[in-house]
């Protein structure tokens, strides 16, 4: 509906205007603005009235309305309420855009929000999958996720996969420095403006109370300049798990396949790297494990254990991913698909559990011995799918 109606627009947008009123002051406005105005208005009727977006659209939904509404900041209106519903969504002049352009997106979230509810007898409704997950709102501008290692290539892929579900974050970065993000994703996750140590435990949840996190997600790990691994990968792991404790925050840690299994060939060449990375393996594995201890009450934690990570991005989406429980089965897997399971992670209702992910067509045994099925693997259509019969630890 929306890319329809966007080109539709881009071909009126030069060809007409229209003055419009608001209180004693006539404007003129472009077509393509009283087109937005009218299709977000459309939006919110669509979600009101039917059960239009199914819950696996629910964040897709935010994200159309999201796109609307950046035309829509940057100019006043008042919206006549069509229903009870987006009777209380009113925008009104304002010098600061970007509070303006928030107040559209929480009240848009509201309401979409809400239709989940009305949707809850959709499609994906009759899934194991759609069971586990719920739309959170909690991720929103004033209580956003926490990107630890925003600044590396993964923190990165995270935080567009969190704009492209029209989720907000604060990218984290242990220098301070502004991490390079695509313009749109801008719109979602801003940088942290001072430097974040994940071995200062009191620093940390310091940080984490000054933007009201909601949720961390865990994407730092041993550098050349950024710590070895027994200070990123296992201390800095159980100081973020206290600070997801003490905010009673999801916290999602990215950790690496294989970490159960020390006689595999990669967990040996990969814990002899040497350098900083000397005994990585050995680091993430205590990790994991002090996460499951400080989260042992809640269990409000995912674990995602990836494969090797791919330069190549991926173009099958979720149906190129599998999910798997045990470290038995694993593969190699791109960032962007990475970041595509963490954001699903975040949003899954599921508690305390740990899986492996890896592209469909590199899977392989992880022990020579092992059995080519582990009997735990999950695929699905959708990364809302994946999380529908994963087993909590």
């Amino acid at each position: 509906l929306f890319n329809i109606s966007t080109q539709w627009m881009d071909m009126q947008a030069n060809a007409s205007s229209v003055t419009m009123t608001r209180e004693t002051t006539r404007t003129k406005m472009p077509c393509r603005f009283c087109n937005h105005a009218t299709l977000l208005m459309l939006m919110l009727l669509l979600v009101e009235t039917s059960s239009f977006f199914a819950p696996s659209n629910i964040n897709r939904g935010r994200a159309m309305m999201t796109m609307v509404s950046r035309d829509l900041h940057q100019r006043s209106i008042m919206m006549v309420p069509s229903s009870p519903l987006s009777a209380s969504i009113r925008v009104e002049s304002s010098e600061n855009d970007q509070s303006r352009r928030k107040f559209i997106l929480d009240n848009a979230n509201r309401i979409l929000l809400s239709s989940s509810i009305v949707s809850s007898a959709m499609v994906e409704n009759s899934s194991p999958a759609a069971a586990s997950l719920e739309v959170s709102s909690s991720y929103s501008a004033e209580r956003p996720v926490a990107i630890l290692g925003g600044g590396g290539r993964t923190g990165k892929e995270v935080a567009a996969a969190l704009a492209k579900e029209g989720l907000f974050g604060i990218a984290m970065t242990r220098t301070g420095k502004n991490p390079v993000l695509p313009g749109y994703t801008k719109d979602f996750v801003q940088p942290y403006p001072e430097p974040v140590d994940v071995c200062d435990a009191d620093g940390l949840i310091k940080a984490m109370q000054a933007v009201h996190a909601s949720a961390i997600v865990y994407c730092a790990s041993a550098s050349g300049k950024g710590g070895t691994a027994f200070e990123v990968d296992d201390i800095g792991v159980a100081n973020a798990a206290a600070a997801a404790k003490a905010l009673d925050a999801r916290f999602v840690l990215v950790s690496a396949l294989g970490v159960d299994r020390p006689d595999s060939k990669g967990f040996k060449m990969t814990n002899s790297l040497g350098g900083n990375y000397d005994k990585i393996m050995d680091a993430k594995r205590q990790g994991e494990e002090k996460t499951r201890s400080v989260l042992a009450k809640s269990k409000n934690y995912m674990i995602i254990r990836p494969g090797p990570l791919l330069g190549v991005k991926g173009k099958g989406g979720a149906a190129d991913i599998e999910l798997n429980q045990g470290d038995i089965i694993g593969g190699g897997i791109s960032r962007d698909e990475l970041a595509g399971v963490v954001v699903v992670a975040l949003l899954s209702k599921r508690k305390g559990a740990m899986v492996e992910v890896y592209r469909t067509k590199t899977r392989q045994k992880i022990q020579p011995e092992f059995d080519a099925v582990s009997g735990n693997e999950v695929t699905a259509d959708t990364y809302v799918g994946l999380f529908g019969n994963v087993k909590s630890d």
